[in-house]
């Protein structure tokens, strides 16, 4: 499983990454490059077609999953932080505690392999 994130401009981009970050560490998939995808670099493209990967993407405008849907690929798995209750802002100050619910959240809904 690779796990890729957002990563965008707002508390719940920030939060996705960390939450990223934190499944790698805890062994639930290997942290993904996203913007390798972004940039159109085939090894990227091709490691996200044979993985099954999992998304976590901090709004409804689902820029981790539109990059590679872009390239045919349908992410395993694909959370959303707005729909865990957690608003969309500029406040970093929380970031860590979101990334803890997201992490929380995502342990408790994935499908595991």
């Amino acid at each position: 499983t690779l796990i890729a994130s957002c990563s965008g401009a707002s508390n719940v981009g920030q939060a996705a990454n960390s939450a990223m970050i934190e499944l790698d560490s805890r062994g639930v998939g290997n942290a993904f490059c996203l913007a390798g995808v972004g940039a159109a670099l085939s090894g990227f493209i091709e490691s996200a077609k044979a993985a099954d990967m999992l998304v976590i993407d901090g709004c409804h405008t689902a820029c981790g999953r539109k990059a590679l849907e872009k390239y045919g690929i349908t992410p395993a798995q694909h959370f959303v932080i707005t729909d865990m209750g957690i608003q969309k802002n500029h406040v970093y100050e929380t970031v860590k505690d979101d990334a803890s619910i997201v992490v929380d959240h995502i342990n408790a809904h994935i499908s595991r392999k």
